[in-house]
């Protein structure tokens, strides 16, 4: 299988080789700075997503270890809006994931610093 290259890589290549047609490398030239510019525009934190995490993050506080549909029924978010946040918090380290004794049973989820019960400070790395 041939390896992946990125749309840069691509437009990179393509100005190279036609390079003795100016049109062509304009276009490219273009392209490779609309991606360098969409790619250098910081992402705003969407509200809604944030407002979950600190929900999440203070209802394990006060409860412990707990699923991804424990936490959604108790907070009133689904279990896919419930699991977005939660993977952003594991990733930002703020969340731990607690893996089941049985397959069969579903990961539950804890503070990362489940002695200091502290919520409000994980939240800050977003």
């Amino acid at each position: 299988m041939a390896e992946k290259i990125t749309q840069k890589q691509m437009f990179t290549l393509i100005a190279e080789k036609c390079a003795d047609d100016e049109k062509i490398v304009e276009f490219c030239n273009l392209k490779i700075a609309q991606l360098d510019k969409r790619k250098a525009t910081p992402r705003k934190p969407n509200p809604e997503v944030q407002e979950r995490r600190d929900a999440i993050l203070n209802y394990l506080a006060g409860v412990g270890a707990q699923t991804t549909k424990e936490i959604a029924d108790a907070l009133g978010f689904t279990s896919p809006q419930v699991s977005g946040a939660l993977r952003g918090l594991v990733n930002a380290g703020a969340v731990k994931v607690v893996e089941p004794e049985k397959k069969s049973q579903p990961k539950r989820y804890e503070l990362a610093d489940a002695t200091s019960g502290n919520a409000s400070d994980p939240a800050e790395e977003f």
